[in-house]
């Protein structure tokens, strides 16, 4: 009996790994490979950080026409998902970061506060690791639910507004520059994502990119 409890109380540290492991999806570790192999980030880098609507953008700085932009996007993530994998982004001191994350929070039903309360997190790192680091926050975008492609965002369009609204304050209270995307997104008189630029109600096509860059140009000088 006793070697049974001794073989349990030792299988307990090496689960606890294995969850921590797997905390996130396989796709988010591969990314992290990928990162890791790399040239580090440096200081005369900018910095894409988010979740798909990132990633999937491709190489920012052709579509931005400015050197040095670093596509640090990866499918499905979420806020904590950004703020474990900071150790890979903030000792380089990039020039410029901009964070756009948490639709994917929405569609786990968390709180708004929740939701704002854990990009906190990953802004007041940022701002307490790298303070040299110009940081934007990024509003979340609309979503459209006519697609019928999402079922965990099913009701959450005027959810995303509610979370923007709380963004921008905590931004302001930060002294961190807050961008409002969300206007230039969403269908006239509605809250819903214009169904002419996205792919799939979430996700955008080449013209919703076109009008994301467009935005932050102003911003890359």
């Amino acid at each position: 009996m006793k070697q049974l409890i001794l073989f349990a109380l030792m299988l307990i540290p090496a689960m606890s790994l294995s969850a921590q492991e797997h905390k996130y999806s396989e796709h988010y570790y591969e990314r992290i490979n990928e990162f890791a192999q790399q040239a580090p980030i440096t200081q005369q880098d900018i910095v894409m950080l988010g979740n798909s609507l990132t990633e999937f953008a491709g190489d920012w700085s052709a579509r931005i026409g400015k050197p040095h932009i670093i596509n640090r996007g990866i499918i499905g993530d979420e806020a904590m998902g950004v703020y474990d994998r900071l150790y890979q982004i903030l000792p380089g001191k990039p020039r410029k970061l901009f964070l756009l994350i948490g639709v994917n929070d929405v569609s786990h039903n968390l709180s708004a506060d929740s939701i704002v309360g854990l990009i906190t997190l990953i802004v007041d790192k940022i701002r307490q690791d790298t303070p040299t680091t110009k940081l934007y926050l990024q509003s979340l975008l609309p979503i459209n639910e006519s697609f019928h492609q999402y079922r965990l965002l099913t009701g959450k369009t005027d959810y995303i507004p509610l979370i923007n609204k709380k963004l921008k304050a905590m931004a302001k209270s930060r002294h961190i520059k807050f961008i409002n995307l969300f206007n230039y997104f969403k269908e006239k008189d509605s809250n819903s994502l214009k169904k002419e630029i996205s792919i799939d109600g979430l996700h955008l096509n080449e013209n919703g990119y076109a009008i994301w860059c467009k935005r932050l140009k102003q911003f890359l000088q």
